[in-house]
């Protein structure tokens, strides 16, 4: 019994061997629905080992694996019957080693038994670390979301200062040149004023004379 490849035909999520295995973007493939389940309470599709994003929903299927995983069961099917597995030793073994000296008063179980009780042991032992996995992933998102608020923040706080310096610099120009225009009125008025006297000053002059 091939056992020692039976990890690579099994999916990371169930730990079965995968049904029509689909291909993420990040190489890694899943049960079709497993990862769709695994998706359906996550806010974004992310894979459940790496956590990488995937590009797509709805990824496409792994023909390769899918016929290598066929032929793995094809094989299983026809070495079960006689397939045992050794509860001491923690190894299978076929009919005829199960009677060797080797394996006096030892207990044994049917593999497909034997199997899916290792797998459930799996499972309980890597649930927690997919879930720690998850609580990361998700707080990289809230992270990533905190951090592009703060930035938001900060764009929208420059930009205000920005526009409130603008609109200081031209009320301060604008009133530079009123006060300016009042000055220069002023200075021609006093100017005109000037000639005025100047030119007043002799009939002035005369008239005291009188």
């Amino acid at each position: 019994l091939n056992l020692p490849f039976a990890k690579d035909f099994s999916c990371p999520i169930c730990f079965d061997i995968f049904k029509n295995p689909v291909l993420l973007s990040c190489s890694h493939s899943f049960c079709k629905d497993c990862v769709q389940s695994w998706w359906a309470d996550k806010p974004i599709p992310q894979c459940p080992v790496c956590t990488r994003r995937s590009s797509k929903t709805d990824p496409p299927c792994n023909l390769v694996l899918k016929n290598l995983c066929e032929a793995f069961l094809q094989e299983l099917s026809l070495e079960d019957t006689a397939a045992l597995f050794c509860l001491d030793h923690e190894q299978p073994v076929c009919i005829i080693c199960r009677d060797s000296k080797t394996h006096t008063n030892h207990r044994f179980r049917p593999i497909n038994e034997a199997a899916q009780d290792y797998k459930e042991e799996l499972r309980k032992v890597l649930k927690p670390l997919q879930e720690k996995v998850e609580r990361l992933s998700q707080l990289k998102v809230d992270w990533d979301q905190t951090t592009e608020h703060i930035n938001d923040q900060a764009r929208h706080t420059e930009k205000r200062i920005k526009d409130e310096f603008k609109k200081l610099q031209d009320f301060l120009q604008k009133e530079e040149e009123a006060r300016l225009t009042v000055l220069r009125e002023e200075e021609e008025q006093k100017k005109k004023l000037t000639f005025v006297l100047r030119d007043a000053l002799p009939v002035l002059l005369q008239n005291d004379s009188f």
